[in-house]
């Protein structure tokens, strides 16, 4: 009875400690890369894109298992060849569900933000310096899985809100209300156009 007794504790230590250090590599990167990493220190990247600061590269020498998703199709994100951020195309909803289901028991409930105007959801999970969000475009049929690294995210955010001026008072004849609901609006269609997605 007492070596059950260890054995359900090792097995219940064993599965802790690997949430615990999932989530530790999670800070320091993800996929293999170091958050922050140089573009120019890493090999195999091609350049796919690039608006601004931010561009956007893929290696289409490898293929990866992402939170129990297998994909070839992995976008990295740097920002001032800095990597920031990785996106993940989710091909169905039975994978957008299973990666649900996943990203929560390894990470607890998340948050979901719905935005009624453009139809779209977005459930999100924040680990220290590092946000992963799952992301429903339900007008245009897309889904995706992105993990961004905050410090440097937040850097893109800043960048994209000076790239794009204020949208002055005067453009508007509606209430304050409904006038901050079309300038958030409007940002989000910028940061869409600006992050490529």
């Amino acid at each position: 009875m007492e070596n059950f007794k260890q054995i359900i504790y090792g097995l219940v230590f064993m599965i802790i400690s690997t949430g615990v250090l999932h989530g530790a590599d999670l800070q320091k990167g993800f996929l293999g890369t170091n958050w922050g990493a140089d573009i120019s220190e890493l090999s195999g990247f091609s350049k796919i894109s690039q608006k601004g600061d931010v561009s956007y590269y893929g290696d289409p020498q490898k293929s990866y298992t992402i939170f129990g998703l297998e994909t070839a199709n992995v976008t990295f994100g740097f920002f001032k060849d800095k990597f920031f951020a990785a996106y993940i195309a989710v091909e169905s909803i039975e994978v957008f569900e299973r990666t649900k289901s996943h990203l929560t028991q390894k990470f607890g409930s998340p948050r979901t933000i719905l935005k009624t105007q453009n139809r779209q959801t977005i459930i999100s999970w924040k680990q220290t310096d590092t946000r992963i969000k799952l992301k429903l475009y339900e007008k245009e049929g897309k889904m995706k899985l992105a993990v961004y690294y905050t410090p440097l995210a937040g850097k893109v955010n800043q960048a994209q809100r000076e790239l794009f001026p204020q949208i002055p008072s005067q453009d508007f004849s509606i209430d304050s209300r409904s006038r901050q609901q079309a300038v958030d609006y409007r940002r989000l269609q910028q940061a869409i156009d600006v992050m490529g997605f």
